[in-house]
């Protein structure tokens, strides 16, 4: 069998890009809550916020997601994870060993790779190599 890959030029690619990256941000612009770093804590809370049905946007200055738990502990590719946490290991159907009661060990890159995967899954956008540098914030109707 033979397979072919259509040639399509670099410009309609470029445009296909710019469109869906604009509709994006479009959107982007009208959010209920936006989270700033998507380290564990920030996937976390994006998972978590979006199933409760807020739209959230989470934002990560670098071009990867998982903060510092990509190295593991001391550079190793394991991390612990302690209770109450492993309730969220096992609602995201994490692989991890109990070592100790109340102590479990997870790979990392799973850890990570899970984590956005249900963020994104429960309806969090995440967003890549942008930077905050400053914060609004809007009272709803029933603010403070």
């Amino acid at each position: 069998m033979t397979m072919s890959i259509k040639e399509v030029a670099e410009e309609v690619i470029t445009r296909y890009i710019l469109r869906k990256s604009i509709e994006d941000w479009m959107d982007f612009v009208e959010r209920d809550v936006v989270i700033v770093g998507a380290g564990p804590a920030g996937l976390s809370a994006a998972k978590y916020l979006a199933q409760a049905g807020l739209k959230t946007l989470l934002i990560e200055r670098k071009l990867s997601f998982g903060g510092g738990i990509g190295g593991g502990g001391m550079l190793f590719h394991k991390v612990v994870v302690e209770s109450p946490a492993d309730e969220i290991i096992r609602e995201i159907k994490c692989h991890y060993e109990e070592v100790e009661n109340g102590i479990y060990i997870v790979d990392s890159a799973e850890l990570i790779a899970k984590l956005a995967s249900a963020a994104i899954d429960a309806g969090a956008k995440i967003l890549l190599g942008v930077t905050v540098d400053d914060v609004v914030y809007r009272y709803g109707e029933s603010g403070p």
